[in-house]
């Protein structure tokens, strides 16, 4: 964490310095502009004790926040509390905004299905993924994969280096059994994909950018014949139509939406003490 703080500091505070202002006494306090679920306070407050500011925090990830109220202050000189102002209010304006948004599509989500689940993609940028989760965890989702290390997801990408049907059939059979703690799961784009790989033993069927209207008639072909498999929608799912993907069967929702969100408003208040 320290490193985030030092990249911004760099050598010094050159205006803090230049101002003669750095041993004076001073407070920092972090507050929403609009109601938010909150993620990064307690990274917040362990950046502040890092550099050696006294913390009072008053709320914690996952909490709903209502506008202007406090949620962590900090005590400490003027150089201390201007050193992590801008880093600290970044990581909590960007955090709070995907956990609300991420709160937001699922509440919207389990008005159609109270049992549905919002499930993150690793389609996000690079040395973020460990911030961005957590804040995906405060707004009640979680993860679909970490990486390639910890879930099977089979594409027409892996599909490609098979002769034959026979061929892939077989190897996929001897990897159900080979990896047999793991669910497989397995995109497709049509019902006659989905059907297939039911048939064959998938435990999940990712469907790919289907409409609402294909992904229902997906759902409920495949289901008359294997009704144990589970469907998760992907592809464009998103807070204007995360309803009518509940609405026509999907047992989660794989999405990268809330890694888009706004970042939420903070207001950032340093004073004299």
């Amino acid at each position: 964490m320290m490193d985030m703080i030092r990249e911004d500091i760099g050598l010094m505070d050159v205006t803090t310095v230049g101002l003669g202002i750095g041993d004076l006494d001073a407070k920092i306090t972090f507050a929403p502009k609009r109601p938010v679920v909150l993620c990064g306070a307690e990274i917040v407050e362990t950046m502040c004790k890092e550099m050696h500011l006294s913390v009072k925090r008053f709320c914690k990830s996952g909490d709903f926040v209502e506008a202007n109220t406090l949620i962590l202050e900090a005590y400490g000189s003027a150089a201390q509390v201007h050193q992590v102002w801008k880093v600290c209010q970044n990581i909590l304006e960007y955090l709070c905004g995907i956990a609300t948004k991420t709160s937001e599509m699922l509440t919207q989500a389990r008005l159609y299905n109270p049992n549905i689940e919002l499930l993150t993609t690793r389609k996000i940028f690079p040395r973020t993924k460990e911030l961005a989760l957590q804040a995906v965890y405060a707004g009640g989702g979680a993860h679909h994969r970490l990486g390639l290390y910890d879930s099977i997801l089979v594409f027409k990408q892996h599909r490609v280096f098979f002769d034959d049907k026979a061929s892939f059939e077989a190897q996929f059979r001897k990897m159900k059994q080979q990896f047999l703690e793991k669910k497989i799961v397995v995109e497709v784009e049509n019902a006659d994909e989905a059907l297939y790989f039911a048939r064959l033993g998938a435990d999940i069927l990712q469907c790919e950018k289907m409409t609402p209207e294909e992904f229902s008639a997906c759902v409920a072909s495949v289901r008359r014949e294997v009704p144990s498999v589970f469907f998760s929608a992907t592809g464009g799912v998103n807070e204007k139509n995360i309803g009518e993907y509940a609405q026509a069967g999907a047992d989660c929702i794989v999405t990268s939406s809330p890694y888009h969100a706004k970042p939420a408003d903070i207001r950032v208040i340093i004073e004299k003490c």
